[in-house]
């Protein structure tokens, strides 16, 4: 796989960040699709599924959005996965328990809640409405769309990993691309096997100072990430070390508009720090 062109890997991140724009209860109205215009695609459709369940606060039956899929003049469908804060409790109290993926022709075990969430991931609120690989088949066999690319942020990098080896293993598109950041471990050592025998381009993103990446831990259990890593160092003294801070997608935004090589053209230096994530004084990381 070539190395990483750090713009490209920002255009699909300004995607992911238009995404965590929506509330969870709410829709992608002008002001989205207009951004979505703007960064070079076309709004196709939401995707929905049942919010991460956690034990502080169980969101039963809670169905959210969790991103959108949508195409460029090239012919490039893109599925766009958002984080969410509730993985920041399911840091707190997971137990990290081992599905068999449900994934035709994949191996091996996923997380079970990762997995939950992408088993019911389609592209209408009301149960039984397609999931979302099924309406990617569709793009992909109507022709309206040629290649495949998949990206997530946090809790969305994990359901990005499972979307892309559901492309790759269960429609027309076997090499599809995908940029995950901040994501944590999605399945043991077969599953990662199975990914990575199948998916030749992957980017998995991480700030080295980010907590999420680091779980589920590899002890008791067998987690491994798949391939392939590109890591962030956080500057010293830059960022406030918090958990959320280091994990914000705004945070993997301006990390990554430092690593912009020259003679490459970005809007370097236009992605901003959250305020409340400017360190104020020498970090303790």
């Amino acid at each position: 796989m070539p190395p990483i062109n750090w713009n490209t890997a920002i255009q699909y991140a300004v995607l992911v960040h238009i995404a965590e724009s929506v509330a969870p209860t709410g829709s992608y109205g002008p002001n989205e699709i207009s951004a979505i215009g703007n960064a070079g695609y076309t709004f196709l459709q939401t995707l929905y599924g049942d919010d991460l369940a956690t034990d502080i606060d169980p969101h039963i039956g809670d169905v959210v959005t969790f991103g959108l899929l949508t195409v460029s003049a090239a012919q490039e469908l893109v599925a766009v996965i958002r984080g969410t804060d509730t993985i920041l409790e399911w840091l707190h109290d997971a137990s990290y328990l081992m599905v068999p993926c449900p994934i035709a022709g994949s191996h091996g075990y996923s997380e079970d809640g990762f997995t939950a969430v992408y088993r019911s991931l389609r592209i209408g609120q009301a149960n039984g409405t397609p999931a979302a690989v099924a309406s990617m088949t569709s793009y992909l066999d109507s022709a309206s769309a040629t290649s495949v690319t998949i990206c997530g942020h946090s809790l969305g990098g994990a359901l990005a990993t499972l979307l892309t080896i559901d492309v790759a293993l269960n429609t027309s598109c076997h090499a599809p691309t995908a940029y995950t950041f901040a994501s944590p471990r999605t399945g043991e050592h077969l599953f990662a096997g199975a990914f990575n025998a199948s998916i030749p381009s992957h980017y998995r993103i991480v700030n080295r100072q980010d907590l999420v990446p680091k779980l589920p831990p590899i002890l008791p259990l067998p987690y491994e990430h798949v391939n392939t890593y590109f890591e962030l160092v956080p500057p010293p003294d830059k960022i406030n070390p918090t958990i959320p801070c280091m994990r914000h997608l705004t945070t993997y935004l301006w990390l990554m508009s430092q690593q912009v090589a020259t003679g490459q053209v970005t809007a370097n230096g236009t992605y901003q720090l959250d305020a409340d994530c400017v360190a104020t004084g020498p970090a303790h990381i």
